[in-house]
């Protein structure tokens, strides 16, 4: 897996302004390592990467929108997620942003589908949820026998699968069930599932029927999210691009209506939530994780750029750095300003 985060920065303020000795790589360099390196095989093959990038309001709007698009080209879904709008320092709020992102149903349809159809029976209204006692009837088969087989598959795919936590496993498991029960009772659970999963739940309470024991938190949130990629990837798509602005967490004394504050202890937090996010790299499958920052991230600030936090410093700074050419695979690297940005290795 790859441990590296990419961030754009520039090697001294001296050197930026003045145009002596810089060295830049152009920002359709970088997003061509990006496809061509990550997204095509890796990502796509279930390997995960933490890229951070630093440049202007404009720039960094473009390289977000040009990554996203990329990675929908090579089937990963994608999540955008910016720090004025979600607490960026809870990683709990972060699966749910994803999960609101999320069509639930339609991702279990498509396993469903998929399972029952890879076991050579046919679905009979493709993309639609069918009564189990339909899909037997459709291919001549007895629904008790049908029901134990379906039972079982799901038994070996889902509950079976150590990639996602009991609670992730029993909460698919209900979403594939209600493809197959659209007229039983127990259809009134989905709803409570789908606010758990966004973080809208009230009471655990209301799960208490489908054995879901915990509400999703910090201690479980990153557990949640490793089960949530693999999810994806068994429904379909290859994996996720998040995007994360982390601009927001880097301004000092902003204004109620700029979006959430975050004290310098939020700060920390934050950073700490993207340290675990580097650490685990290889825990997770299918994940491209770009975090976009300004110059704030490099600057001088011993509380809201990376000197206030050397555990994320020190895994995102390079140490040995090339004085002949960029290199793209850098952990420092920074968009310059103009028409056509270059992206300038530390």
């Amino acid at each position: 897996m790859d441990l590296n985060a990419i961030s754009l920065n520039a090697p001294t303020r001296a050197s930026a302004s003045s145009g002596e000795g810089e060295m830049g790589v152009t920002a359709e360099a970088w997003l061509d390592l990006i496809d061509r390196e990550y997204l095509r095989q890796f990502i796509s093959g279930g390997g995960s990467a933490v890229k951070f990038v630093e440049g202007a309001a404009e720039q960094l709007d473009e390289i977000q929108a040009r990554v996203v698009a990329l990675a929908e080209q090579h089937g990963l879904a994608s999540c955008q997620i910016n720090a004025s709008q979600t607490r960026l320092h809870m990683i709990q709020d972060i699966f749910f942003a994803i999960s609101r992102s999320l069509d639930w149903s339609a991702m279990a349809q498509a396993f469903v589908e998929a399972l029952v159809t890879r076991h050579g029976y046919e679905w009979p209204r493709p993309g639609s949820s069918v009564a189990l006692e339909g899909i037997a009837a459709h291919n001549e088969v007895d629904k008790w026998l049908f029901r134990r087989e379906l039972n079982r598959w799901l038994t070996e795919e889902i509950m079976r699968d150590r990639s996602m936590t009991q609670d992730f496993q029993i909460a698919m498991t209900q979403l594939c069930l209600t493809r197959l029960a659209p007229d039983d009772s127990n259809i009134g659970i989905t709803a409570p599932v789908l606010e758990w999963l966004r973080g809208e739940l009230r009471a655990i309470g209301a799960l208490r029927q489908a054995y879901i024991t915990s509400k999703i938190t910090r201690h479980n949130g990153r557990a949640m999210l490793r089960s949530l990629c693999r999810w994806l990837r068994l429904c379909g798509p290859k994996g996720i691009c998040l995007a994360l602005d982390i601009r927001q967490v880097l301004r000092a004394g902003t204004a109620p209506s700029d979006g959430l504050r975050y004290t310098a202890a939020a700060v920390i937090d934050t950073f700490e939530v993207l340290r675990q996010l580097i650490d685990d790299a290889e825990t997770f499958q299918g994940l491209l994780v770009v975090v976009l920052a300004d110059e704030a991230l490099t600057g001088l600030d011993p509380k809201r750029s990376l000197n206030a936090y050397a555990a994320l410093k020190m895994r995102v700074w390079d140490d040995v750095r090339a004085t002949g050419r960029d290199n793209p695979l850098a952990a420092l690297v920074r968009l310059h300003s103009g028409r056509h940005p270059t992206i300038e290795a530390t």
